[in-house]
């Protein structure tokens, strides 16, 4: 969104910090998946921005799972959790006509144990506090430079899996 998310900052005495947001209710949906090849040990990272103000329904989603799935071109297992789009018509049609996904839902309310949104902390409450973009333009360019940079850092996205406690099996 355009209101800053605020962390602690410096001032002058007396001087308290003024935020001004041009639209405060402006917002970029976002999706994202941190991928892992059970071989090769290797961490990805893929992203897709909706439209400003948009948000993401049934269809999207399941455009999203069909975009990785092209990309990556094999057997998935797809472990997200289990909030009602991800079981909308759309993505259940997708995934019942693909049966080399495999779907795995993490337990209820256990956003810990996701390595993805580890990657929105690191992201929103470390690359992005205190950003006051200009405009949903401005957002969508740094948001996009920041997740681009998140792609060249596979031991990043090690790291937010590890955070999350899970292993890869043997």
């Amino acid at each position: 969104m355009l209101n800053s998310l605020l962390r602690r900052t410096w001032a002058p005495r007396g001087q308290t910090p003024v935020i001004k947001v041009s639209e405060p209710h402006g917002r970029i949906s976002v999706i994202a998946a941190i991928t892992i090849s059970p071989v090769r040990r290797h961490f990805g990272f893929y992203f897709y921005l909706l439209a400003d103000g948009a948000n993401f329904h049934g269809y999207s989603v399941a455009r999203f799972v069909e975009d990785v799935h092209h990309r990556i071109g094999n057997s998935i297992t797809l472990v997200w959790d289990s909030i009602p789009i991800h079981n909308a018509r759309p993505v259940r049609d997708y995934l019942a006509a693909h049966r080399r996904i495999v779907v795995e839902p993490f337990p209820p309310y256990a956003p810990e144990l996701n390595p993805v949104d580890n990657a929105w902390g690191y992201v929103k409450y470390n690359r992005l506090a205190n950003y006051t973009p200009h405009n949903l333009d401005e957002l969508r360019r740094r948001i996009m430079a920041e997740f681009r940079r998140l792609q060249k850092r596979p031991d990043l996205l090690q790291a937010f899996f590890k955070r999350t406690g899970l292993g890869l099996g043997p």
